[in-house]
């Protein structure tokens, strides 16, 4: 198929084939070959920041001279962007070609008796199979939502990682952090090293735990000291501690503080993963890889005084809020305005209560994505009234492009917009702007 033919048929997955569990995703990777097993393998879940830890887990790679693949989620602009190799996303011809070979296994599987890959396994599969014909040295996969369930559960990892773990899709995964946890530690394989940084005691209780049944080596990743030196209009110079070495003169560029800790992770794997190399030797990898560390969508300026960020769940607000206060040292008699819009699964009430307060914006744009999943831009206003009351002037719109125009138009020079509550929001915005 074209690529884009490819594409319509893997949107339409949602509407004909249920989710399905590891078993059938195992019976799909025999009948591709097990392209999974092809290349050595890094796992990457969590509730905050695994995105982030696999991006920069795959440059530090790549830096190092491994040719690399990166599977992730969600995309923002383009479904290609799910499927990368030496940070090179799949073309769309190789994207058109690779589906054809997973259809016509998904095809054999269904003949066999088993259910139709679902949306995430399709292309999962996708990627495995990419990946090994690209020859890949190492493949960093980061997990849906989930982790013990999750399509990507399959594969035999040489390092497992969990980063920050906080309440999100708490209907599939559970309403207690230990739950959550739960979750996310079935990717745990037995005697694989694990390096996490949850953020919660509670959550760091049940990977120790698995981790102990399972015999794997734990490392927590959250010991690691920063030690911010500079941050300027978005760069950071720092260096990291990670109990075993210390690494100089590390610099990330447009990134908020909280990604340092996101890079403490990802460097704590790498250098867990290649603990009998030269220090030095590794701290000047780390240095490169870091340095070429982007993540759209994050805390990401679109102009001088708009930033967006794909902030959906009570924790990366509270994130985006500490990072905001951190950039600006004015932050609170600032003149804030605040374009909106959140999927309805997302605790939206909790979200908009730390949006209120602690951004505490004159006016709010309200729209609603594009997919099923949108929050009723109605629903999302009485919210946001209900909290500021006459304090807050809110518009409402029927679409993304058209909330950020008029929000562009009322901008003043010493006014900050503020674009947020879903990756899917900022990957509208995004396309727009491209």
């Amino acid at each position: 198929m074209t690529k884009q033919e490819a594409e319509n048929y893997i949107s339409d997955i949602p509407r004909f084939a249920d989710k399905t569990g590891p078993e059938n995703t195992e019976r799909l990777m025999k009948i591709l070959g097990n392209p999974e097993k092809q290349a050595k393998t890094v796992h990457v879940a969590g509730t905050n920041g695994k995105g982030s830890v696999s991006r920069m887990m795959s440059l530090l790679l790549t830096e190092a001279g491994f040719k690399t693949g990166l599977f992730i989620s969600p995309h923002l602009v383009r479904i290609n962007e799910r499927i990368s190799v030496q940070g090179e996303d799949i073309s769309d011809d190789d994207f058109g070609r690779i589906f054809d070979i997973v259809k016509e296994a998904s095809d054999t599987l269904v003949k066999e008796g088993g259910s139709h890959p679902a949306y995430f396994e399709f292309l999962f599969a996708m990627g495995a199979v990419y990946f090994a014909e690209q020859k890949c040295d190492y493949v960093v996969y980061e997990t849906g939502l989930g982790g013990r369930l999750d399509a990507t559960n399959c594969i035999e990892p040489c390092m497992t990682a969990i980063t920050e773990i906080g309440f999100d899709h708490m209907q599939y995964l559970g309403d207690t952090i230990e739950k959550i946890a739960g979750e996310k530690a079935g990717i745990i394989k037995k005697g694989i090293p694990l390096v996490y940084h949850t953020g919660r005691v509670s959550a760091n209780k049940v990977l120790e735990h698995t981790a102990r049944e399972k015999g794997c080596p734990a490392f927590n990743a959250c010991w690691t000291n920063i030690d911010i030196k500079e941050e300027n209009k978005g760069k950071i110079d720092f260096s990291l501690d990670t109990r075993y070495y210390t690494y100089d003169n590390l610099v990330l560029e447009a990134a908020p503080r909280y990604q340092t800790r996101n890079a403490a992770t990802a460097v704590y794997m790498f250098d867990r993963l290649f603990h009998g190399w030269d220090v030095s030797k590794k701290n000047e990898i780390i240095r490169k890889g870091l340095e070429r560390f982007r993540m759209a969508g994050r805390f990401q300026y679109l102009k001088e005084n708009v930033i967006l960020d794909g902030a959906h769940n009570e924790d990366a607000v509270n994130e985006l809020i500490d990072s905001l206060r951190s950039r600006y040292s004015s932050f609170r008699s600032l003149k804030k305005k605040l374009l909106f819009a959140i999927a309805s699964d997302k605790d939206y009430e909790k979200v908009i209560n730390e949006m209120a307060f602690g951004i505490r914006p004159e006016k709010v744009y309200i729209t609603e994505l594009s997919s099923g999943r949108r929050l009723n831009k109605q629903i999302a206003e009485e919210s946001f009234k209900s909290k500021l009351g006459d304090k807050v002037t809110v518009s409402c719109y029927d679409v993304a492009a058209e909330a950020y125009k008029a929000a562009l138009a009322e901008l003043k020079d010493d006014e900050l917009l503020i674009v947020t509550g879903s990756l899917y929001l900022a990957g509208e915005l995004l396309s727009q702007e491209n």
